[in-house]
C-alpha cells in the first residue's frame, strides 16, 4: 500500500527541520492533503461510536456524517452538530489497521476552534492498546495527545496516557502556550517521536519535551483526528452555536522516519 499522497510536496519535510546537507533525511512515509472530493478510506476510517453521556444528560456520538470535505477549500471539515433530543455528535477518523508506526514525526496543519463545550485533538494510539497492571509504564504502549484544546484561550495540553483507562491509568500532562492559536487560522502540531525522547512542537518550535525513558512508547501507533463533545471542555454544548466556528479544519497530516 503506498500512503504518500502525490500532492504532498516531493521535498516536504517537518517544519522547523534543519540539518546539514550532507545529514541523512528523514523519509516521510504518510501523507494526507485532503484535496480529494471525500475522504480516502484507504488510509482513513470515519468512526460511528456512542461516546457517552455528560453535561445535562446529554449524548454525544462520533458520527461519519459529520465528517467531510471543505467548500472551496483543500482542507477536511469535522463538524459538531445536534442530530437528537439532547444527542449531539463531533467527529473521528484514523488509521487503525491501515497504517502504523514506531518512531518518526508526526505533523498536522489545522485550524483548532474555539471550545463551547467540546474539544479538538490530534493524537497517536497504541496499535496493541493500553496494557493494565501495576508497575506498566507507557513503553508498552501509550495514548499521545499531540493537541488537545478544550477552552478558548491562546494554549493547549499535551497529554501522555498509559496503564488502560480503568484502575491502573496513569497520565503526564501539561498546558503549552500557544501564540496566536484563535487569532490565526492555521496552526502546525507535531511530535518528533524517538526511542529515547520526544518533542511536541507547535509552528515549528517545541512546546514540551519528554526524556523519561517510562514515558516513551516503544510500540507501533497509528494517527486520530477527532472533534467532539466533552463534559470538561469550557463553555456549554447546549449553548454553542452548532456552526463552522465549531469546526476543525485539517490541511495536511504527514509522517516521516528517520534512517536507523
Amino acid at each position: 500500500m503506498h500512503y504518500v499522497d502525490a500532492l504532498t510536496p516531493a521535498n516536504a519535510l517537518p517544519l522547523g527541520f534543519s540539518a546539514h546537507p550532507d545529514s541523512p533525511q528523514p523519509k516521510l512515509v504518510f501523507s494526507d492533503e485532503f484535496s480529494a472530493p471525500e475522504l480516502d478510506t484507504t488510509k482513513w476510517t470515519a468512526r460511528d461510536q456512542h461516546r457517552g453521556r455528560g453535561n445535562n444528560g446529554a449524548q454525544w456520538w462520533y458520527k461519519p456524517a459529520n465528517v467531510r470535505k471543505a467548500a472551496g477549500n483543500d482542507a477536511l471539515a469535522i463538524d459538531i452538530r445536534k442530530i437528537g433530543d439532547n444527542v449531539y455528535a463531533g467527529g473521528r477518523i484514523d488509521t487503525q489497521g491501515k497504517f502504523d508506526f514506531t518512531f518518526g514525526t508526526f505533523e498536522c496543519r489545522m485550524h483548532i476552534p474555539a471550545a463551547d463545550g467540546h474539544l479538538a485533538a490530534a493524537w497517536l494510539q497504541s496499535a496493541v492498546g493500553l496494557p493494565e497492571g501495576e508497575g506498566v509504564t507507557a513503553r508498552t504502549g501509550a495514548e499521545i495527545d499531540v493537541i488537545e484544546s478544550n477552552s478558548t484561550g491562546d494554549h493547549y495540553a499535551v497529554t501522555l496516557h498509559w496503564g488502560g483507562y480503568g484502575k491502573y491509568h496513569q497520565q503526564s500532562s501539561e498546558t503549552v502556550a500557544a501564540p496566536h492559536l484563535r487569532s490565526n487560522w492555521y496552526h502546525t502540531f507535531a511530535v518528533n517521536w524517538g526511542p529515547d525522547k520526544m518533542d511536541f512542537t507547535y509552528d515549528g518550535k517545541i512546546v514540551r519535551t519528554i526524556s523519561d525513558p517510562r514515558l516513551i512508547s516503544q510500540v507501533r501507533e497509528y494517527p486520530i483526528l477527532s472533534n467532539e463533545i466533552i463534559p470538561f471542555a469550557q463553555g456549554d454544548i447546549h449553548h454553542a452555536p452548532l456552526d463552522v466556528s465549531c469546526t476543525m479544519y485539517i490541511d495536511y497530516v504527514r509522517i516521516w522516519q528517520w534512517p536507523a
